[in-house]
């Protein structure tokens, strides 16, 4: 009888709830809250052990110079499940490959993102393109396209998950094409005679989350894709090759002094610079991003 009584009046532990703070937006959609993180920072749990879920783009390969390819998409890491106990864990975003300043050469490769939880996440940086004195398009997640004039360059190769080469260019008249970075779900295409290549496709957001719309989130604003390749240049006014996914990385430009265009959605490339005047820049890639998911 009072061993009973003993046992009846230890209290039950107290389970604290799993919690984490960290990110640029923090938002509750759907049953899930969300942490996007568009720069580097730590996710600090607390509490109970949690499964949380977790997205990294490494950062778009940036646009090459003077008849140039366009940047290449950065690596992609789908939602995979990790249990995490309470602690801060170092989330790195990578950062954009810059498009080449006038005046001929290769984009910059895109940054590598990480996340280093109980197993670390590493998404590589797309691959900058080609361009005049450094024709081929650099490896990267997706590879930057190759340059058209006069170095016919070939794509650059890529590494990772959901990453594709780029494009190759043409060295042949009258607008000597350029080739386009790959994308997410899709190569880059090769230069013609008179058109510049197309980005490779990126990777539909309401396909990886149907509550990854802009909507729903600030931080997605005018995106619908992740990863898409960069539009390779044109000469003489052939053609540019558009952004891939609908411009969601950079168009080429086809127009001598206009530089090519920035990509619009994280991880994506940037297009390449026509040839002619002044040789003009290559566009940026856009950097990377790491979302946090889990029940709530």
């Amino acid at each position: 009888m009072i061993g009973n009584m003993i046992a009846a009046s230890i209290p039950t532990p107290l389970v604290i709830p799993f919690s984490a703070t960290g990110g640029n937006e923090v938002k509750t959609v759907g049953g899930f809250r969300y942490h996007f993180f568009t720069a580097s920072g730590s996710f600090v749990t607390s509490g109970s052990s949690g499964v949380v879920e977790i997205l990294s783009v490494g950062g778009g390969g940036g646009g090459g110079s003077t008849d140039a390819g366009g940047g290449g998409a950065a690596e992609l890491d789908l939602f995979a499940s990790q249990t995490l106990p309470p602690n801060s864990y170092t989330v790195t975003v990578g950062a954009l490959g810059a498009g080449r300043p006038a005046g001929g050469g290769a984009g910059s490769d895109g940054g590598t993102s990480t996340f280093v939880g109980v197993s670390t996440i590493t998404s590589l940086g797309g691959g900058g393109g080609g361009g005049q004195g450094a024709v081929n398009g650099r490896t990267g997640g997706s590879g930057g396209g190759g340059q058209g004039f006069p170095g016919a360059g070939s794509g650059g190769g890529a590494s990772g998950s959901n990453t594709n080469t780029g494009g190759s260019g043409v060295n042949a008249a009258p607008n000597y094409g350029c080739g386009g970075g790959g994308g997410a779900t899709a190569v880059g295409a090769n230069g013609t005679s008179t058109a510049g290549g197309n980005g490779g496709a990126g990777y539909l957001l309401t396909t990886i989350d149907s509550n990854l719309t802009a909507a729903n989130f600030t931080s997605l604003t005018s995106m619908t894709h992740l990863s898409a390749g960069g539009g390779g240049a044109t000469d003489n006014g052939g053609t540019q090759g558009a952004g891939g996914s609908s411009g969601q990385g950079g168009a080429g430009s086809n127009v001598a002094n206009v530089a090519g265009s920035a990509a619009v959605s994280y991880g994506s490339g940037g297009g390449g610079g026509a040839g002619g005047g002044s040789s003009p820049a290559g566009g940026n890639g856009k950097g990377g991003v790491i979302i946090m998911k889990y029940a709530i």
